[in-house]
């Protein structure tokens, strides 16, 4: 398998990457559960073929993300003290992931160190996301929100895509369907958001009154 598209491996030759002898790739069904709060195995996972999901762990399973081919799971969990996992990840199609241990991660770096740092960029910028999520959730309105969202992913010339699935864009935000299409109603009525195609362009980041 070609496995150089995956994060932990960017910077490698493929021969650099054949070296490492990856082969532990286990096949789930759909519905299967891969990690739950109880079933963890200490190890980062690739999504080699097929998808995932991931809901939390209270009562409400709160969906969370979708993890699709070449995607992965469980990176900051793999080391610390905790044996517990955050969220239960399900297979939502028929899929092969790869599975790379703490040990073998910590061979992998020694060997080649760029994956450290590939290792590290990618849990930095997972602390960035979590970062504008917090600032996100933090908002007192449902404008605020939807503008602090969009002010936190759009690109360099002010755009930002949202998600298609309105349903589960609403329920990451926390907010009801209705209050997030209320929202962007009242942003681009006000002024603070155009909409362009399936694209918002952010035209001032103040927060609405």
């Amino acid at each position: 398998m070609n496995y150089s598209d995956l994060f932990l491996f960017k910077g490698l030759e493929n021969s650099q990457i054949e070296e490492l002898h990856l082969n532990d790739v286990t096949h789930f069904k759909k519905g299967d559960i891969i990690y739950s709060d109880t079933v963890f195995n200490n190890a980062i996972g690739f999504i080699i073929e097929g998808s995932a999901v991931a809901v939390s762990n209270n009562h409400n399973e709160t969906f969370l993300k979708t993890f699709t081919q070449n995607m992965c799971f469980g990176a900051a969990a793999v080391f610390g003290g905790d044996k517990n996992y955050v969220s239960t990840i399900t297979a939502k199609s028929d899929c092969q992931i790869l599975f790379i241990t703490e040990k073998e991660l910590q061979s992998i770096f020694e060997k080649f160190p760029q994956t450290a740092i590939n290792y590290i960029t990618f849990l930095s910028d997972k602390v960035r996301f979590l970062n504008n999520k917090l600032c996100v959730i933090s908002c007192l309105s449902a404008e605020d929100t939807v503008l602090t969202y969009l002010s936190n992913v759009k690109d360099n010339d002010g755009y930002a895509q949202i998600p298609k699935n309105m349903t589960l864009f609403a329920k990451m935000l926390g907010l009801s369907r209705a209050s997030l299409y209320r929202a962007l109603d009242i942003l681009m009525q006000n002024g603070s958001i155009l909409k362009e195609n399936n694209k918002y362009k952010v035209i001032k980041n103040e927060k609405t009154n």
